[in-house]
């Protein structure tokens, strides 16, 4: 009898585009700019994105928007979270205090302030012209497309 040898591949196939957004303002206001300049409809999820750490979990505002005639899923993540983090500190003055911890959905990016996801069926997503109107956006200080294999947490991603 043979011996049969089973491989496991851990690769996903990341077939979507990531969008780097910088501006320092509240994910609504993001996402109500976006809808009126890219003619999107985002709406915020039912739940948010959470990340468990170290018994720490982490939640991250979502706002998505599937459009069926071009067969085009956006997400819209806010990169950065505030937790606060409980410390019994018996010796102070108080006898607990909270701390207040940053967190990033992709730790590699610790600058960028939101994430746009865009997944995709076809090939109808114009890339160019959609960095080029979020750039447009005064409120927005810079948009980039990110090469997703360069990221370590990119796991995170993979949340459908």
């Amino acid at each position: 009898m043979g011996t049969f040898k089973l491989v496991l591949e851990d690769d996903f196939g990341y077939d979507f585009t990531l969008i780097a957004i910088h501006g320092v303002i509240e994910s609504y206001y993001l996402a109500y700019l976006l809808n009126k300049h890219l003619n999107l409809r985002l709406s915020r999820g039912q739940k948010d994105l959470t990340i468990n750490n170290n018994t720490i979990s982490a939640k991250f505002p979502m706002y998505e928007y599937h459009n069926q005639q071009q067969y085009i899923t956006y997400h819209l993540l806010s990169n950065r979270t505030k937790i606060t983090k409980e410390s019994s500190d018996l010796s102070g003055l108080f006898e607990s205090e909270n701390a207040i911890e940053r967190r990033f959905f992709i730790e590699d990016l610790p600058r960028v302030d939101y994430l746009l996801k865009v997944c995709e069926d076809g090939s109808s997503f114009a890339q160019e012209k959609t960095l080029k109107a979020l750039n447009q956006i005064p409120q927005i200080v810079t948009a980039y497309t990110i090469d997703i294999a360069q990221l370590k947490t990119k796991e995170n991603l993979i949340f459908e």
